[in-house]
């Protein structure tokens, strides 16, 4: 779908050119001989008239100077490339002759805070899909070394590199210059001016710019006041530091709740924010971008902009994604109603074949869309991992079926869709970048972004969510019942799971869905649900503290329960780290969750298993839930995460 974007993309993490801009900006900066479009970390962007004489620094300057007063690291000149300036160059004036004539005078400034694999990436995608739309065809002759180029970019960016590929890029480069008769090579000059940083992404895992979302961790950094609040939420006791000093994680026990960002009054944890990847490739020629929103998102971050809490937001944050650029908005929740197929399944043939005397199996069942409680289990728990659920999460099947169905039904490669996933957990940037949730190096989900991260873009981009007018969400996928939205707050899941095991088991319609013992908001609850003459025992947890006493009865055998759900963050979803913080935590979270029950109560479908495009993908897809199909598409495993030395989970922060 098309869509009208800005000239320039500006978040308070930087800004790009937008892809339908290019002729705008050759005819702006072409009508005077001095003027520059001017964008990347700086404050300013836009359109600048350049005195004579004027060095880089001064234009820096005059564009409002380097976001966050962070140290300058380049400027790029032009596009396709013209050369970078460096720090050494600074204070030298602007040569104009330095652009190439083809094309608009522009200048990309990058800061301390850029990761330069990163760039790299954006910049050869960016080069791609103008080679695609006819733009630069005089690149064609080396497309298939800048795709290589790329690729080994993308293995050094997740950590899958070694230095090799450093030797075969230059040779890339040195080929792709000759083939194209360059006088500058952005591979070459990366190499040849940041080699230290290359050589840090592959021998050290680890990119000081949190810009790698596979090689992140939680971090405290400096800005951290040593008021120990985070160490106080921690549910894992994973904090550690002296009052009024800078505090550290143990990474041998974090599970990435991120209960501590939520709690931090300095934002002095990062989890790495991937907003300005999503800027890029909003501006990048004939990139496709998809997006899928979870149920606890529409209900949160509507506060930003003055609305209660519990506003369904969910079409307006669907126009404001159209208006900076997304092609295709979707919603997490109808995957919520494909997850519950499988788990509600799962629950219905485990609870026979026990009951039956099949000794290898085992119960409770746990629900697993939490990836913090996953780790959790998976750190701690080792001999229960048969115990979970093995459906994935409602985020990691949309994306699978995006990218293996969908995809495939509009004639594209998976690789050639970019799937971001927007998400009230800090936890989902973890499981996005979990092996098992790849087919080689391209990922189900390309990467996350927060609830509060996307409410910080809007409000750099000037939209207003309680001014913009509503439009539908995309759908394409589907639409969602009552018993997917509810994923969002504790209890829902499970809920939402029972609703279908009900009628599946019994042959009877749900007179009234709503299970009442179900709810509350104690951190630690038990409750039974009769189903023809079994009477379910279901426990429900939110909080890992709660969880792990929970585990350790049931591993016990003082407790006996059918299914379990675990949620990490304090009522679900709803209170995850990634959501806007509230003043009045509990009232707020309360009425997140109210908002999402009102969204239940007003559809007229509220049992999973009566939607009619979960119905359609078995139908046409997967045959029938927990089929072989189903199984190789929407399930996984999981994995003994083995406690190393604690000189080996260092805070790499203690390394700033």
């Amino acid at each position: 779908m098309a869509n009208e974007r800005q000239t320039i993309i500006h978040s308070s993490l930087g800004s790009v050119f937008s892809v339908f801009s290019e002729e705008e900006l050759k005819k702006l900066t072409k009508e005077g001989k001095r003027r520059i479009a001017i964008s990347g970390k700086i404050n300013s962007p836009g359109i600048i008239e350049v005195p004579k004489g004027a060095t880089l620094a001064e234009i820096i300057t005059m564009a409002g100077g380097l976001l966050n007063d962070s140290g300058f690291k380049a400027a790029q000149l032009g596009m396709p490339f013209g050369g970078f300036i460096t720090e050494d160059n600074l204070d030298q004036e602007l040569d104009f002759k330095l652009f190439d004539k083809n094309t608009s005078q522009t200048i990309i400034i990058l800061s301390d805070e850029d990761c330069i694999i990163q760039y790299a990436k954006f910049y050869i995608d960016y080069l791609l899909g103008k080679m695609q739309d006819g733009s630069l065809d005089n690149y064609l002759v080396a497309k298939k070394e800048i795709i290589r180029m790329w690729k080994l970019l993308d293995r050094i960016s997740k950590g899958r590199a070694n230095m090799r590929d450093i030797f075969f890029l230059r040779r890339l480069a040195s080929t792709v210059k000759e083939k194209v008769n360059q006088k500058h090579n952005i591979m070459e000059e990366i190499i040849d001016k940041f080699y230290d940083e290359i050589k840090e992404h592959i021998e050290g895992h680890r990119c000081y710019t949190f810009q790698c979302n596979h090689l992140i961790k939680l971090s405290i950094t400096k800005k951290c006041i040593g008021c120990g609040a985070c160490k106080r939420v921690c549910p894992v006791d994973c904090i550690e530091g002296e009052r009024k000093s800078r505090h550290y994680i143990d990474y041998t026990r974090c599970t990435h709740c991120g209960q501590c960002v939520a709690a931090c009054p300095v934002n002095a944890i990062t989890t790495g924010n991937n907003t300005f990847r999503f800027l890029r490739d909003l501006a990048t020629p004939n990139k496709l971008v998809i997006t899928q929103m979870a149920p606890a998102v529409r209900v949160a971050i509507g506060e930003a902009f003055g609305l209660e809490p519990g506003t369904n937001v969910e079409n307006k944050i669907s126009s404001a994604l159209r208006q900076i650029g997304v092609d295709y908005v979707f919603d997490t929740t109808w995957a919520a109603d494909l997850t519950i197929m499988e788990e509600a399944a799962e629950l219905q043939e485990r609870i026979e074949k026990y009951y039956s005397g099949d000794k290898s199996v085992r119960l409770p069942i746990l629900t697993s869309c939490c990836p913090a409680w996953v780790k959790f289990i998976e750190q701690n728990y080792a001999d229960m991992l048969d115990v979970p659920s093995s459906a994935k999460s409602p985020m990691q099947m949309f994306a699978t079926v995006a990218k293996d169905i969908w995809a495939k039904e509009k004639g594209l490669e998976r690789d050639q869709v970019t799937l971001v996933s927007i998400m009230p957990c800090i936890a989902k940037k973890y499981e996005a970048s979990r092996a098992e949730f790849s087919r080689d190096l391209n990922y189900d989900v390309d990467y996350v972004i927060t609830t509060s991260e996307l409410m910080t873009l809007f409000k750099d981009s000037n939209i207003d969510l309680s001014q913009i007018e509503d439009s539908p969400i995309d759908s394409v996928l589907g639409d969602y019942t009552g018993g997917g939205i509810i994923f969002g707050r504790t209890g829902g899941v499970i809920e939402a799971a029972t609703r279908t095991l009900y009628e599946n088991m019994t042959g009877k319609k749900l007179e009234k869905v709503e299970f009442e013992s179900l709810r509350g908001w104690d951190g630690l609850r038990v409750a039974e649900v009769k189903v023809n003459d079994l009477t379910l025992r279901i426990g429900i947890a939110y909080g890992l503290r709660e969880a792990g006493k929970l585990l350790d009865k049931i591993r016990n055998k003082e407790e006996f329960f059918h299914a379990i759900e675990i949620m990490a963050c304090p009522y679900g979803c709803v209170g995850g780290g990634g959501q806007p913080k509230a003043k009045k935590r509990l009232e707020t979270l309360q009425q997140r969750a109210e908002g999402l029950n009102s969204i239940d109560r007003s559809l007229d479908l509220r049992v999973s298993k009566d939607n009619p495009k979960v119905r359609a993908i078995y139908d046409n897809h997967l045959d029938h839930p927990l089929s072989h199909k189903a199984h190789e598409l929407l399930h996984t495993e999981y994995f003994v995460k083995v406690k190393r030395g604690k000189d080996e989970n260092t805070d790499a922060s203690k390394e700033e």
